[in-house]
């Protein structure tokens, strides 16, 4: 939950609305990937923090 919520903050950061994302294995030892939003940042209506991860 801490690497999500610090995506978040990136994402303020950035002019975003703060939503974080993280990816974990099925075992949920191991992160695979994290993002934030950027949709604004980029113009990039599909830059959803879920997506970008």
């Amino acid at each position: 939950m801490r690497l999500a919520l610090d995506q978040a903050g990136q994402a303020v950061r950035g002019g975003d609305v703060p939503v974080g994302a993280v990816v974990l294995s099925p075992d949920g030892t191991t992160v695979l990937a994290t993002g934030h939003n950027e949709r604004e940042a980029t113009g990039d209506p599909t830059a959803h923090a879920e997506v970008l991860a």
